[in-house]
């Protein structure tokens, strides 16, 4: 049987004032953050909050974040997201952790590709 197992990194994302010249005006907090294991997210108990408009600024790169990428590839070095308001000084902070393996199997039904 065919090897069908990949690896994600986990992600967290946490609330950083950035730009200190510009006020934190939405209301999305330092410290606010949440983790991404796989395709689950999980909010801590102590803050389970992340807010919706803070949640659009960032969900377009996770995907791209929790894979494996070269070096000299931007997505491996770039971690900080501005906050999707121009007035605000905050933004999210992408930080890769652990790596972990899955399985194609364990995803989806569809059949790998002949390699």
């Amino acid at each position: 049987m065919e090897d069908d197992s990949f690896e994600l990194y986990d992600l967290k994302v946490e609330v950083v004032h950035r730009d200190t010249s510009r006020p934190m005006v939405c209301r999305h907090q330092v410290g606010d953050h949440f983790y991404l294991r796989g395709g689950n997210l999980e909010f801590p108990v102590e803050r389970p909050r992340f807010g919706y408009y803070a949640m659009l600024a960032v969900l377009p790169f996770l995907m791209a974040k929790q894979r494996p990428t070269q070096r000299t590839d931007w997505m491996s070095t770039d971690a900080e997201i501005g906050c999707t308001d121009p007035n605000c000084g905050g933004a999210f902070r992408i930080t890769r952790l652990d790596k972990q393996t899955y399985r194609h199997s364990e995803y989806t039904k569809e059949a790998l590709p002949p390699a």
